[in-house]
């Protein structure tokens, strides 16, 4: 018996050596005491002015609504007060480690290269996030229509001669003759100077070219038919399916462009919103956070109880 005691003995001396039984020393004993404060949240102490003014506010309309005279009533009443500041800020505690989670979070970067998005595109998405709307990269009213007449010449409608480019595609043929007109250029010269030409080691893509800058006005420079028509079959019509070509690929990429900018401004809200902090950091503060309410809601059944009497 005597062995099996000692035995006992050692194994409760082990299992106290394994788990920890706080602080010992009266520095330990000093330190362990202001964890809370350190902590923030879970203080007893009101920790500045502004809880401080928070505190007398509210008893003071405790005091106003139960002016009883037992000693237990405004005690009971002090208690609610500190629970309702402490509810508070645990609150706000909880509050700052979300704000914290998102603003460091690599969300942004992530979805950049989710959505496989472009240096351009990643700029206009920084500009509108400071507030700065470049309207020259939007597409907006005709460019559509432009877009559409493009798209819509699919191998059997293409245009095989000037007439038909005149009919098809009636918008962008204004398109190019205003440009031209814009920068004293004939169309001719306006393709040849801004459209990029097929690489020559793949006939299939064009060399990078300048970002269209599109430029429809609601109120359009008169042309007569005949002056446009002049200066469309002024161009040879290899140049005129290069241009056309090139325009159709460019508007695709603006359309693509703005799409994957506005899947990336709406992903970033949901992302930000779902991002949370440290997990066990969070399971402490809502643990924490039942137990004031819990202590809340007795102080005031108290509270109640004792007004009665």
């Amino acid at each position: 018996m005597a062995n099996t005691n000692k035995i006992k003995g050692k194994s409760i001396a082990i299992s106290a050596k394994k788990k920890s039984t706080g602080p010992i020393t009266k520095s330990g004993k000093s330190i362990s005491s202001k964890n809370a404060i350190t902590h923030g949240s879970t203080s007893l102490k009101l920790l500045n002015a502004a809880e401080h003014h928070r505190y007398t506010t509210l008893l003071d309309e405790l005091k106003e609504a139960y002016p009883n005279q037992n000693p237990l009533v405004r005690m009971q009443l002090e208690r609610i007060a500190k629970l309702n500041i402490q509810l508070e800020r645990i609150q706000n505690t909880i509050d700052a480690q979300f704000q914290i989670s998102r603003t460091t979070s690599s969300i942004h970067d992530t979805l950049l290269k989710t959505l496989d998005i472009d240096q351009k595109a990643a700029s206009l998405i920084a500009d509108a996030m400071f507030g700065i709307h470049n309207s020259d990269e939007v597409l907006e009213g005709l460019q559509f229509e432009v877009s559409m007449e493009l798209r819509s010449l699919y191998p059997p409608n293409r245009p095989t001669n000037h007439q038909e480019f005149l009919d098809k595609t009636p918008t962008f043929c204004q398109y190019l003759h205003h440009e031209a007109r814009e920068q004293n250029l004939s169309v001719k010269d306006y393709i040849d100077q801004k459209v990029p030409r097929l690489k020559e080691d793949n006939p299939n893509h064009f060399a990078p070219g300048l970002n269209i800058k599109f430029i429809f006005l609601h109120e359009r420079p008169e042309v007569s038919e005949q002056t446009l028509d002049q200066a469309i079959r002024q161009v040879e019509l290899g140049e005129l399916k290069r241009a056309a070509e090139w325009y159709s690929n460019e508007i695709s990429r603006l359309i693509r462009r703005n799409q994957k900018i506005s899947d990336f401004q709406k992903l970033l809200e949901i992302n930000e919103f779902s991002t949370t902090p440290d997990l066990d950091q969070l399971d402490r503060l809502m643990r924490y956070q039942t137990t004031l309410q819990r202590q809340l809601s007795t102080a005031i059944g108290e509270l109640l109880a004792l007004n009665k009497n």
